[in-house]
């Protein structure tokens, strides 16, 4: 009788076992279901179950259900089936503790049944039981134990099946969330090639990445690269309000036309608050320690995880911009960082997790490809259109050329009669009486036949190629023999002249000749713009000129300066703002100076203009003649004058 009830019970347990597993559909409600229905219909008096960690964790590390004992008994049964379930793993068979205590209170279970819950060599887990018989300090029986197997083996496949489910689902959960990105990045790639306009693609990353349709962000911010400067200057901010600006009913369907973008749209984009507070940030490549600098260095994508406002994190712009979890990530393309995006969910409780941050990651190289191909675009048309007006100048120089060889020639056939017409007119002043009105009338002529041979004198001067005749010379000795040739004339005119010069000037090549006339410009021109008299201050010093030493001559008027809207014209040939003045004495100095390989320039000062000539020491020599250097010769007069 007492074997049929045993056997009765074994049976009701299998059942009740069976019914269990059947129910179960994961495997939290699995543990606690086995849990209970071994309680209620086996020998035990507690169970025990430890799942691994397969997958998402359950809630909890362990599954205990013990009859009501002293809570200190219970943390000591813990203590004993841990280092016993420890032992089954590791061994990967049952394993029996007995005597559970020495201690003489019978109250105590008698063993510990410890045995792994394992299928096709694989263990999802341990299974302890608690019992025995206290009185009789007997542990569980050998039909016990066989039944514990029994019912271990088949929680053990019912596992294995949860696992496999949960697999499964995670990985169809998976496949489905990336067929879902590829699918958007498909549509966000066609928006992003729909425009080649660097400004308009700006926009349109940033609002792709925080609709509700696209990436979904909270905030998203652009920074560009500055190489030059070694910096990161923030470009936009865009928030999901802004976005819904340029894209009101979500992503546009696939296929569809070009997608506008509006320049009152963008302007509202760019004014908004928090693109404001962006477009003020700009950070130090190399020597800042925010993650935005780490990312355009490393070109790697980084995701710090936070609390929004708690404080600890070292980035300034992340306490700044109240960022919680966020990302940064590198737009490059051909090797270099164009731009570093970031984003963050700043108030939304959905954290940045991986799978966002690869999804990132794949959005970031499809807006660097098509930044790129803008920027490409723009250098194109930009160099298109500086093409174009090189041309454009070119012809205008050819036309320049044409007017400039048919000037010359009229020049030189007007010249001659013209020295005829002089001849006379001053034949005619001297043998007319002075007060008559006819001495008048030919000294007119004279004075103005005089000025017009002048005239095409510098007109001859400018079209003509000149020789540059390259020899040593001291610039001080060049430049005192122009002042002693205006000296007079300064006097004259009541104007003071303050001369500083550098020690230890060197010998420098060119034509002092030509050099001489230009200064001798430069001097007659500041003594015009002071008619009631001021200060000349000319300094000659050292300094660079395209990294190689040179010398800098500096003349300086008080003569009020130049206004602005003749400053451009000064050096073009025929403007002048002289009565009497041709317009070419500037030109040539430039020309001279040019020739020199120099420069020359003009500034406004405090008191008047300031005009600069800078030579080199040593010409470059080219391959090619285009200045029309020739072999020293023979000393002309300027030469000795200025080796003296």
């Amino acid at each position: 009788m007492e074997t049929t009830n045993r056997r009765l019970a074994q049976l009701t347990l299998l059942s009740q076992l069976g019914q269990g597993l059947n129910a179960a559909s994961d495997l939290d409600g699995l543990c606690t279901s086995i849990s209970r229905i071994l309680l209620e219909h086996s020998d035990a008096c507690g169970v025990i179950i430890r799942p691994r960690q397969y997958g998402n964790p359950p809630p909890q590390s362990y599954y205990c259900t013990i009859e009501s004992v002293d809570p200190a008994l219970k943390i000591f049964f813990l203590q004993q089936e841990s280092q016993l379930s420890g032992k089954t793993l590791h061994k990967g068979r049952s394993q029996l503790h007995f005597p559970l205590s020495n201690a003489p209170d019978r109250q105590l279970p008698a063993s510990i049944f410890s045995l792994p819950l394992k299928v096709h060599d694989r263990i999802f887990g341990t299974l302890s039981l608690l019992g025995g018989s206290p009185q009789a300090g007997l542990p569980f029986t050998p039909d016990q134990q066989e039944l514990f197997l029994s019912c271990g083996f088949q929680i053990a496949q019912t596992m294995e099946q949860l696992v496999t489910m949960a697999r499964l689902r995670q990985v169809s959960a998976s496949d489905f969330q990336r067929l879902q990105d590829l699918s958007l990045l498909y549509r966000i790639t066609q928006l992003l090639h729909s425009t080649l306009a660097t400004n308009e693609l700006f926009h349109l990353i940033l609002s792709l990445l925080v609709s509700p349709d696209g990436g979904g962000f909270h905030r998203a911010m652009l920074f560009m690269v500055n190489r030059r400067g070694g910096t990161l200057q923030g470009i936009l901010g865009m928030t999901q309000e802004s976005a819904s600006w340029l894209l009101p009913d979500g992503l546009p369907p696939v296929n569809a036309p070009a997608f506008p973008i509006p320049a009152d749209v963008q302007k509202a984009q760019r004014n908004a608050p928090f693109s404001r507070e962006v477009m003020q940030q700009r950070l130090l490549i190399e020597d800042s320690d925010s993650c935005l600098a780490r990312v355009a260095r490393e070109q790697k994508a980084v995701l710090v995880s936070q609390h929004p406002g708690d404080g600890h994190s070292d980035d300034h712009l992340c306490r700044q911009m109240q960022m919680g979890d966020h990302a940064c990530v590198p737009l490059i393309s051909r090797g270099k960082t164009l731009c570093v995006l970031a984003v963050d969910n700043a108030t939304s409780p959905n954290p940045i997790d991986g799978d966002r941050l690869r999804f990132l990651e794949m959005f970031a190289g499809q807006a660097g490809i098509a930044l790129d191909n803008a920027q490409l675009l723009q250098r194109i048309e930009t160099a298109h259109n500086n093409l174009r007006e090189a041309q454009d100048q070119l012809l205008q120089k050819e036309k320049l050329a044409t007017v400039g060889e048919m000037s010359a020639s009229i020049a030189h056939e007007l010249k001659n009669p013209l020295v005829s017409v002089g001849g006379f007119a001053r034949r005619l002043t001297r043998s007319l009486e002075p007060e008559s009105p006819s001495h008048q009338y030919a000294s007119v002529i004279l004075q103005e036949s005089e000025r017009l041979e002048a005239m095409l004198d510098d007109i001859l001067a400018f079209s003509k190629q000149r020789l540059l005749c390259i020899r040593g010379y001291q610039l001080d000795a060049v430049l005192d023999r122009a002042l002693f040739l205006e000296g007079e004339l300064l006097q004259r005119a009541g104007i003071y002249l303050k001369l500083e010069k550098a020690e230890g000037l060197p010998q420098l090549q060119g034509d002092a000749g030509q050099l001489e006339q230009v200064f001798i410009n430069l001097i007659s021109n500041a003594r015009q713009a002071m008619p009631e008299g001021g200060e000349l201050q000319i300094n000659i010093r050292h300094c660079l000129l395209r990294g190689e030493p040179a010398i800098r001559v500096e003349i300086s008027d008080t003569g009020g300066g130049i206004p602005a809207q003749q400053m451009r014209n000064i050096f073009n040939p025929f403007f002048t703002t002289k009565e009497a003045g041709t317009g070419l004495g500037l030109p040539i100095s430039h020309r001279i100076i040019e020739h020199h390989q120099g420069e020359i320039a003009v500034i406004n000062t405090d008191h008047g203009a300031c005009f600069s000539v800078t030579l080199p020491v040593q010409l470059r020599r080219l391959s090619a003649d285009p200045l029309g250097y020739r072999q020293p010769g023979p000393a002309t007069p300027a030469d000795e004058r200025a080796q003296k």
